[in-house]
């Protein structure tokens, strides 16, 4: 009788589980039901979705850009060559040199302070490209007219007013020479007369005072009058080669 009893006992207890089961089972589903969805904590921001690529725009990307990128930098080549071309005449000889060293050293030191920061924002770099290109320009504006090549007050050389005292008359040889290595003419206004006897030649005076008058044969003009006071003064030709050759002469006023 108590055998019977003990076995009947751990059959109602499994019977007994396999009823619990289901009910503990639908009591969790419950629960997730009733929670809410996740949200982000106070503070945090949601995670963005990664954007996709940018649409292609054909115009731009392969009509508009290829063409306009080149000519805008042609463009800033010439800009910048001009006006520091300008800079470089304004300034004279020894002063040039000064300035391309200050600008040689200031595009290298700019060059290594872009190289060092590779986290440099492209506002930022435009910023800084846009400032220089001002500069430059500006410096090209200020110097346009000190730059450009000064005229002397009377437009070349004048010449004097007056009939002449006398003649000099020169002839332009085919051997790179003159009829003379000497010659002589009163103080004064001469009237200098250039012969053209073969060949391209020029005549000039090596006096300062003199500068400007030229003659020239066979194009001309061949003829000029020159003011002379006394003393001894060195004609010459001007292409290339001909006074080494020994085209030259001296003239004793006098």
């Amino acid at each position: 009788m108590s055998d019977d009893v003990q076995t009947e006992q751990p059959e109602q207890t499994d019977e007994a589980g396999e009823t619990d089961q289901p009910a503990a089972d639908e009591a969790g589903a419950e629960e997730l039901e009733e929670q809410p969805p996740f949200e982000a904590a106070e503070g945090e921001a949601p995670a963005a979705l990664e954007a996709g690529e940018p649409p292609v725009d054909p115009v731009r990307d392969r009509l508009l850009l290829p063409i306009a990128l080149p000519l805008l930098s042609m463009l800033a080549v010439f800009l910048y060559v001009v006006n520091l071309s300008r800079v470089f005449l304004a300034s004279g000889e020894n002063t040039s040199v000064l300035v391309g060293t200050i600008v040689t050293v200031g595009i290298l030191a700019g060059g290594a302070a872009i190289s060092a920061s590779p986290r440099l924002r492209s506002s930022t770099l435009v910023m800084c490209l846009a400032g220089f290109a001002v500069l430059v320009m500006s410096a090209g504006l200020l110097s346009l007219g000190p730059s450009e090549p000064k005229e002397t007050a009377g437009g070349g050389f004048k010449q004097p007013a007056g009939p002449p005292v006398g003649p000099l008359d020169v002839d332009a040889l085919p051997s790179l020479s003159f009829q003379a290595t000497e010659l002589s003419v009163p103080p004064g206004v001469i009237q200098v007369n250039y012969n053209d006897l073969g060949g391209t030649h020029t005549l000039v005076f090596d006096n300062p005072k003199l500068s400007g008058f030229q003659l020239a044969v066979p194009q001309g003009p061949k003829t000029g009058k020159v003011q002379l006071d006394p003393g001894s003064y060195t004609i010459y030709c001007t292409i290339p080669g001909h006074r080494a050759a020994g085209m030259q002469a001296t003239v004793n006023v006098g």
